[in-house]
Formats: C-alpha cells, sequence, structure tokens
C-alpha cells in the first residue's frame, strides 16, 4: 500500500522542481495536487506549506491576486498551527504580492514584520527570505539604497549557506536596487553616477546569471538575462543585448507567459533603440498579441505603448495613432485598476475568512488528539519548541498494566479509561501546564517556568486524583494508576534530551513497583512519591 505522507512528499518535491525550471503554470498544478492530497489526508502542515508555494507560483506567473489568496491563507495557517518561522515567509511572499498589485503601505508592514520574527530566530535561509523582499518593498518605495542593503545582507547569507539558487535570485534584485539607483541619479540630473549604478546593476545581474545556470534556476536566469539586456541598451551596447537575448532562445525551457511577454517586449525595444524598426516591429507586434491573451494589464499597457513608438518611427502615423489611442484607453483601466484591485483584495479577505472555517477544523484535527480531545504529539512537539531556550519541567505518564485492563474489560472501557485519564490530567494542571496524548496508554505533561519540585507536587497530585477515581462504573474491580517520570531543564538542554531522561525515569518508577513518581536519578526509597 503507498504511504499517504510520501506520495505527498513526492509531489511536493516535483512542484518544487518545476518551479526552479520556469515552469510555473506546471508548478502550480503540482501544488493545488498537494493541497488537495493534505487536505484529504487532514495534514494541515503540508496544506499550509502547499498554499505557500502556490503563492509563490502565482507570483512567477504574473498572478498576483490568485496568489495574494492562498498566501493569505498560508500565512493563517501557519499561525494556527503555531509556526511562527513558515509564518514568516507566507508573510514575505504576501508582501512581495502586494508590492505587484500596487499596495506599497500593506507590503512594508507585512516585509517589516517577516523579518522580525525571522530574525528572532536561528534560521539564516528565513532571515535571507525576509530581508530580501523587504528590500524590494522599500527599492520600489523610492528607498533603494535601504533596499539594496537589504538584499546585499540576503545574498551574503545565501552565499554563505552555498545555497546558489537563493543567491541567484537575490543577486537577481539587488542588481533591480542599483537599475533604480540608476534612474533616480538619471532624473537628478547626475549622469556619471547613473553609469556607475548601471553598470553595478549589470555586474550583479551577471552574477546572478552565473548562480542561476549553474544551480539551474530557469525563471531567474531568463529574468536576468532580460534584465541585462535592457541595461546594456540604455548603454548604447545594442548588439551587446542581442547577444544576451539570443542566450533566451538557446534554453531548452518552455517560459512562462510572464517571461515570454518581457522578452519580447525587451527585444522589441533593444531592436527599436538600433534602429532596426522593421524587426522590432514584428516582437512588439507579438508581444502586444501574447499580453492581450492574459489579464495582465500592465503587459498590454507597456507593449502597447512600445508598439506606438516603433510605428511612429517608422512613419506610419495613422497605425501608430490607433495605438497611443488604445494606450490611453489602457493608461486609463491601468489607473483605475488600484480602486478596482482595493475591491477585489476585500474580497479575497473575505472569502479567506470563510475558508478559515474549514481550515480551522483541519487544524484541531491535526494537534488534536481523536480520542481523548487533548493535545496529540505534534501539537506537544511544537509546545516544546516554544518553549526552547527557557527553564520547564516535562513528564511521561504511563498507565500501569493497560494491557490487562483491555484483555479484561474490553477495548471500549480502555478507551473510557483514557478518557477519563485525560480529563484528570486537564484538571489538575489546569492553567500550570499542558497534557498532551503521545500514543496508546502513554501521555506527557508540560510546566513552563514551574519550579521543580512545583511540578513533583503537580505529579503527585495527578498520580493520587487518578488512583482515587472511582473505576466501578466502568468495570467491577477495576482499578487505575499511574508511573510518572519527570525531568526539568533550565534553557539549556535540547528538549529531546529532557524528554529521554523523563523516559528513562519512567522506567524506573515502573521497575520501581508502579504508581510513582520519579523526578531524579537517585532517589532514597523512602522518598519516593507513591501510594
Amino acid at each position: 500500500m503507498t504511504d499517504p505522507g510520501a506520495a505527498i512528499a513526492d509531489e511536493f518535491i516535483r512542484g518544487t522542481r518545476l518551479l526552479r525550471a520556469g515552469r510555473g503554470e506546471q508548478a502550480l498544478a503540482a501544488f493545488r495536487t498537494v493541497y488537495a492530497q493534505a487536505e484529504a489526508a487532514g495534514d494541515s502542515d503540508f496544506m499550509a506549506a502547499a498554499l505557500c508555494e502556490m503563492a509563490w507560483s502565482c507570483y512567477r506567473i504574473g498572478d498576483a491576486e490568485q496568489g495574494l489568496e492562498c498566501a493569505m491563507g498560508s500565512k493563517w495557517l501557519w499561525e494556527r498551527l503555531g509556526n511562527r518561522l513558515e509564518m514568516a515567509r507566507a508573510m514575505a511572499v504576501e508582501s512581495i504580492l502586494f508590492l505587484d498589485l500596487g499596495f506599497s503601505d500593506e507590503a512594508y508592514d507585512l516585509a517589516t514584520m517577516a523579518v522580525e520574527i525571522a530574525q528572532a530566530s536561528d534560521d539564516a535561509p528565513m532571515q535571507a527570505f525576509a530581508l530580501n523582499a523587504k528590500g524590494i518593498v522599500l527599492t520600489v518605495c523610492r528607498e533603494s539604497e535601504l533596499g539594496a542593503n537589504l538584499v546585499e545582507q540576503a545574498v551574503a547569507i545565501a552565499t554563505q549557506q552555498k545555497n546558489g539558487g537563493a543567491a541567484g535570485y537575490y543577486l537577481l534584485n539587488l542588481g533591480f536596487c542599483h537599475a533604480k539607483m540608476a534612474e533616480e541619479a538619471g532624473s537628478l540630473g547626475q549622469p556619471d553616477r547613473a553609469m556607475g549604478e548601471r553598470e553595478a546593476a549589470i555586474e550583479f545581474t551577471n552574477e546572478s546569471i552565473e548562480q542561476a545556470r549553474h544551480s539551474g534556476d530557469a525563471w531567474t536566469l531568463r529574468a536576468a538575462l532580460g534584465n541585462k539586456a535592457e541595461l546594456l541598451a540604455l548603454q548604447g551596447s545594442f548588439d551587446l543585448a542581442l547577444d544576451v537575448l539570443a542566450q533566451c532562445v538557446e534554453l531548452n525551457d518552455a517560459p512562462g507567459t510572464g517571461l515570454r511577454i518581457h522578452y519580447l517586449y525587451t527585444l522589441g525595444d533593444v531592436l527599436f533603440r538600433a534602429g532596426r524598426l522593421d524587426e522590432a516591429l514584428v516582437s512588439a507586434t507579438e508581444a502586444v498579441e501574447l499580453a492581450e491573451t492574459t489579464r495582465l494589464i500592465d503587459h498590454q499597457t507597456n507593449a502597447v505603448a512600445k508598439l506606438a513608438e516603433i510605428l511612429e518611427a517608422r512613419g506610419d502615423t495613422s497605425a501608430a495613432l490607433v495605438q497611443f489611442k488604445r494606450f490611453h484607453n489602457l493608461y486609463v483601466r491601468q489607473s483605475g485598476e488600484t480602486a478596482q484591485r482595493r475591491a477585489r483584495v476585500a474580497s479575497i479577505r473575505s472569502e479567506t475568512d470563510l475558508w478559515r472555517d474549514r481550515a480551522a477544523v483541519l487544524a484541531d484535527q491535526a494537534l488534536s488528539d481523536p480520542l481523548t480531545c487533548i493535545a496529540n504529539r505534534r501539537s506537544f512537539d511544537q509546545i516544546l519548541n516554544r518553549l526552547a531556550g527557557t527553564a520547564f519541567s516535562t513528564a511521561i505518564v504511563d498507565l500501569d498494566n493497560f494491557k490487562t485492563i483491555n484483555d479484561r474489560y474490553s477495548h471500549i472501557v480502555g478507551d473510557a479509561v483514557l478518557q477519563r485519564v485525560a480529563r484528570t490530567l486537564v484538571d489538575q494542571l489546569g492553567p500550570h501546564g499542558h497534557a498532551a496524548r503521545l500514543g496508546g496508554e502513554e501521555f506527557a505533561l508540560v510546566f513552563p517556568n514551574v519550579p521543580e519540585q512545583s511540578a513533583v507536587a503537580f505529579c503527585e497530585g495527578i498520580r493520587i486524583a487518578i488512583s482515587s477515581i472511582d473505576w466501578s462504573d466502568l468495570g467491577a474491580g477495576l482499578g487505575v494508576t499511574v508511573s510518572i517520570g519527570l525531568a526539568t531543564g533550565q534553557g539549556e538542554e535540547p528538549s529531546g534530551l529532557l524528554m529521554q531522561i523523563a523516559d528513562n525515569r519512567l522506567y524506573a518508577a515502573k521497575a520501581n513497583g508502579r504508581d510513582c513518581v520519579i523526578w531524579a536519578d537517585t532517589i532514597p526509597a523512602d522518598e519516593r512519591l507513591r501510594a
């Protein structure tokens, strides 16, 4: 029988490879499959991860609105699952999508929060991803130097981690930052500074091309080649720019629609600047026709504007006038897009709220034990992860001779015993700790910021409470006791080590007659807490 978890993981890996190969539409389809399979399996982690990658796929194919819906869903689900680090990644993706839709304030706030969460962790790749997102947002908001500084940090982290794919993508964006600085210098009448920034942009873009080739990231490679051609054309190096664009044609992958439009537009622009108007007309016309097949009004507006400019330069004034009128209509539509987009974003938020109701149920199921309705092992592990670096105690509670209860009274009675023990644990702990079922007849407790002796007292209270319950309604002569092993850490010990110590002490409790609490490796017999 095929393992559902393995099948989901394999499809997720396939989607990742498709995305790196620049095949955004196919990657999106793969991640949709992952989401559907994970939803059917009740695997909220894969659901959240798939949503984030769906959002990233949408960004790369130019469908920001659909991507935003996926990013919002991923962010909320990761928050629900208690994984703030992955929530930061979803927020960084969401910020870039908001930026793509023209909402710079929302983009900045999200990117800033993503950086704060990432930097509070020791996860360097996540820090780089968030820094890169905020850097792009700052650059678009005309804070190019600040943006470039953050993207440089992202490049440095990716390089140190030897992550060529990430480094290539961040270098692409670093080139973009310096290209924007060149534009700003040009508008201020500083041609020498503009030339220097443009050369820096070309240098970083060259590094991006090299890293993308080496790592097999076709999307970044195509985007970097297009950007380099534009920069070379601005310097008047038309032949070099055309040579760079020729490399795009030589690539074996099939580019997404957005990248194809970008290539055709750039080729038409370079040919136009080089005075090769007939060839420029062919490329610009194809760019317009392809843009019309999409909902991407920005692509349509840019392509039509370039086509009109080429027609005018060729002396075809009547055709140019038609395209200029067309450009004007598109520009008016584009200007009105902000209000429409705000309405659509509000609708997306509303739809996401409805989606959350269903996801909340799945998230609760993923983090709860279905029999006892208390936290399960996954939820307990998340609690331990959140407590990392702090002082806490953890205990393992095991029902004594539980197999005998199942054999003598039936598994139905055994299940009822587990449910009653779980309720007792929760009632005894109150707000002072957390209880979870690890599996079978084994439970776990955690006491955050509770002194060791207080944790010992809680465990002893639990032991007495369970042994004192009147179990006769479940079976004549039925009695239940528990053995408990407790371990305390000061914030320096890994949670796994504390669990192992607690488990060893549980075995010691079993070996010493059961129905007792062991909290140290050596405890005199008369000091052991037991009935």
